[in-house]
């Protein structure tokens, strides 16, 4: 199925809001992406190179991605191309609009050349041997028809009773205090306390993506304690899409699909988060919770 992102293009210079001007002659715009197809989440890199008369000087856009559906992790420059460093979270075929760049000559003059629009595939997580594992259909039936085949059958449903008891029993014996152990703590000091233990641990940015792992499952943990949706199974997006609705104050709610999407980049793309960036996640959280948190009036 093919999506079209609205992935509006912010150009930083003012120039350029006053419209686009032919190309000039000799002018060559080429734009390709890194990979024809793209898995969600990994980063993809889409480059654009210029050719112009002797002279001539490109000045490429600065660009903001304001879709939640792709993220721009990097921009490399050039003299005569550049490189955007992009992570898409949504499958399918991603269309992006023309990107335009401006052309000054020698003698002063300015005129703008622009890219068509471009397009990627973007494909599921999954690997070929998971992919495959998903088109098994069914079990085959193996028919036990002989004495020894009903008495297998007979021991383990005993053994299965008995396993059943036990659990049943060690539950009734610690079940009553573990209940009034974890009646004291609220969903917002279960965070915290797990926040706590993540900032006295040893961070390695090179495996960034497992201290992230965690960060966002304590997040989402509390968002799915806190207020009653299943936050641990949903995407980021949805929780973004979902989050207006739970908070009165948009500039929480724009915090926590902060956080989220760098631990995506973390879990996903494989990016080396610095230690300075790790514990100001840590703060965010923090702040997070402290905003949301039941307050108890008396």
């Amino acid at each position: 199925m093919r999506h079209y992102l609205p992935v509006y293009l912010l150009i930083i210079s003012a120039l350029f809001a006053q419209g686009l001007p032919g190309q000039g002659q000799g002018d060559r715009l080429t734009s390709r992406w890194s990979v024809d197809t793209v898995r969600v989440g990994e980063p993809v890199t889409l480059r654009l190179e210029v050719e112009l008369p002797a002279g001539s000087v490109p000045h490429f856009s600065e660009l903001t991605v304001t879709n939640p559906e792709a993220s721009l992790i990097q921009t490399r420059l050039e003299p005569m191309a550049v490189e955007y460093v992009f992570t898409f979270w949504e499958l399918g075929l991603v269309t992006l609009p023309g990107i335009p760049v401006k052309i000054v000559a020698p003698d002063g003059a300015e005129r703008v050349v622009q890219t068509d629009s471009l397009s990627i595939l973007v494909a599921s997580v999954l690997t070929g041997r998971e992919q495959d594992i998903r088109e098994i259909k069914g079990m085959i039936p193996v028919i036990l028809t002989s004495a020894r085949s009903i008495w297998f059958r007979i021991g383990l449903v005993v053994v299965l009773l008995g396993v059943i008891a036990l659990v049943w029993r060690s539950r009734r014996l610690r079940g009553p205090a573990r209940a009034v152990k974890d009646e004291k703590l609220q969903p917002d000091a279960v965070a915290m306390r797990a926040l706590g233990k993540l900032s006295v641990g040893r961070y390695y940015p090179a495996q960034a993506g497992e201290s992230y792992l965690e960060l966002s499952r304590v997040l989402r943990r509390y968002l799915e304690q806190r207020f009653l949706f299943r936050a641990l199974e949903m995407t980021t997006s949805e929780i973004k899409g979902l989050l207006p609705a739970e908070l009165d104050d948009p500039g929480t709610a724009a915090l926590i699909g902060q956080v989220l999407e760098q631990s995506d980049l973390a879990k996903f793309a494989g990016l080396h988060q610095p230690k300075k960036q790790w514990r100001e996640d840590l703060r965010q959280v923090q702040a997070i919770i402290d905003r949301t948190k039941p307050v108890f009036r008396v």
